[in-house]
């Protein structure tokens, strides 16, 4: 035990200025600073071990922010080209009923159109959110 003390560097540093401080402090106060001075250092561990953990834990909620930002991401990304894919077929189809003048297809163009555009992607929104938070296999 002696020996890490006189190892460690604070405390060979707190052990010199003790002896400075004998030679003006009375003896019997002179171990109560060094027990103050002790229980500082103590602190001074504890406090620094605290903050390592805190850091810690900040380091895993921002990196839990971060995947669920990019899971989030990629859900949106693939739920709106499909939708963008979807409006593209639909005005393909609009577009070749008024090329060969089928009226009848360009009526299913624009039903399919106005069902793609009437429907909101986040009217299932809570469920999608349940699924994420569930962590279920999404098939993208």
């Amino acid at each position: 035990m002696l020996k890490k003390f006189l190892k460690n560097k604070q405390l060979q540093k707190a052990s010199t200025k003790l002896g400075e401080v004998a030679d003006i402090i009375p003896a019997p106060d002179v171990l109560k600073f060094f027990n103050v001075l002790t229980e500082a250092y103590k602190e001074n561990q504890i406090t620094s071990f605290e903050l390592a953990k805190l850091e810690a834990q900040k380091e895993v909620a921002l990196l839990e922010i971060k995947n669920k930002y990019d899971l989030y991401h990629k859900v949106f990304g693939a739920i709106f080209d499909e939708r963008k894919m979807a409006i593209q077929k639909s005005f393909d189809i609009i577009d070749q009923g008024l090329a060969s003048g089928d009226k009848e297809l360009i009526s299913m163009g624009m039903q399919g159109l106005s069902k793609i555009v009437s429907s909101s992607p986040f009217a299932n929104f809570q469920q999608l959110s349940n699924m994420l938070e569930n962590k279920t296999i999404i098939e993208i």
